[in-house]
């Protein structure tokens, strides 16, 4: 497996150009690194009209609300801040840099920025809204990045792009493309989806993004069992290759966990707005090109860790999903050896092993001589055997 270290978000740097285009946005006058009293106010109460449109009753679906001024600044220094780290971790999990990417929906770029953290040679924005991608351009431009934005309606498969695309990335925008109300919305998708993939390279990677909403993070397990009995192969998270499991169960989500870093900002704007975040919470699947096989994995069972420590009578417990389906993970020991240790810092994302542990049903419990090995740490690619170790 390649070595990959994710990029520093650099939100020492990044910040300040976020609060400086968004002053440019607004002309307004004032600080380059700080809110003004009001300034502040009027930007939390835009971020508590963008979460309850977008989480709670969902009214702002297939909307442009980024023609909404306040709404596109809000969006700028509150969820870009959360999107950008959301795709420097994902990116991370693809075993090779991409090369060329397309952004679409990109609105004010953080993806696309994440991309070129990573160091992407030509990153390509598409969206309606021309305001937010050239909030994108600048906040890029600023940074000492190139990118290139396109204004396009991109509900239409005909994007005005040529040549294909190393990874194309969707993020947070799929339920608002295709919102659940409108009729036909799930063929419309699947056609608009398979017209992404065939714009992918051989070894190109499609980047889906949403929300961990129970209601959207269905709509993605749901996608996924489609695509894969088309045969499009999962990158990740899944190295299940069946039907997902977790859709047997109601109300059973599936989503993926990292760590949240808050610059000064967003740690005041959560406060203000009594947003109880802790960390980045998304589903996502990153999806290979039509045509390519599954990853070839270790001849051993993996497992995704699909949940956080769940604690029972019998001491604390994970749930798994892996190459021969869901089971759960336990410990009849109070001490780990060396063996067993990592189970007592395992973190939901992490794919593992686990050999001769005590196996009973779908139960694993570790006894002494079970091994745990932490096969791709959080925000690292699998450990595909057609990508050595450099």
């Amino acid at each position: 497996m390649k070595t990959k270290k994710i990029p520093l978000s650099d939100f020492e740097t990044v910040m300040p150009l976020l609060i400086g285009a968004w002053r440019r946005f607004h002309k307004l006058a004032g600080p380059g690194d700080v809110l003004q009293t009001r300034e502040f106010r009027s930007v939390v109460s835009a971020v508590q009209t963008l979460q309850q449109g977008l989480e709670s009753s969902q009214n702002l679906a297939g909307q442009d609300y980024f023609s909404q001024p306040d709404l596109l600044g809000a969006y700028l220094l509150y969820h870009w801040p959360l999107h950008y780290q959301q795709g420097l971790s994902l990116i991370n999990e693809i075993p090779d840099t991409p090369g060329r990417v397309l952004d679409i929906g990109s609105g004010p770029g953080a993806f696309a920025f994440a991309a070129l953290r990573h160091g992407a040679r030509e990153v390509i924005a598409l969206d309606r809204n021309a305001a937010a991608l050239q909030l994108a351009a600048e906040v890029c431009g600023r940074y000492g990045f190139p990118l290139t934005v396109r204004r396009h309606d991109v509900h239409k498969i005909s994007f005005p792009v040529e040549g294909k695309f190393d990874l194309i990335i969707v993020g947070h925008c799929l339920e608002e493309l295709f919102p659940d109300t409108q009729k036909n919305w799930m063929s419309q998708q699947k056609a608009w989806i398979d017209a992404l993939l065939q714009k992918l390279t051989p070894q190109g990677h499609l980047l889906l993004v949403e929300s961990s909403l129970l209601h959207t993070n269905r709509r993605v397990l749901e996608l996924r069992d489609q695509l894969v009995k088309n045969n499009i192969a999962v990158q990740a998270p899944c190295v299940w290759q069946g039907e997902c499991p977790a859709l047997q169960t109601k109300n059973s989500p599936c989503y993926a966990q990292r760590e949240l870093e808050k610059p000064y900002l967003i740690k005041e704007i959560q406060r203000a707005a009594q947003i109880n975040l802790g960390s980045l919470k998304m589903s996502y699947l990153i999806l290979r090109s039509p045509g390519a096989a599954w990853p070839t994995l270790p001849p051993r069972p993996l497992y995704r860790i699909i949940s956080p420590p769940v604690e029972t009578q019998t001491g604390k417990r994970f749930y798994l999903c892996g190459t021969d389906g869901k089971k759960n993970l336990g410990s009849h020991l109070t001490q780990h050896p060396p063996e067993s240790r990592a189970f007592e810092y395992l973190k939901r994302g992490e794919l593992i092993s686990v050999e001769e542990a005590l196996e009973k049903s779908n139960h694993f419990d570790i006894v002494l001589g079970t091994r745990i090995k932490v096969e791709a740490a959080l925000n690292k690619p699998l450990p595909d055997e057609e990508f050595p170790s450099d």
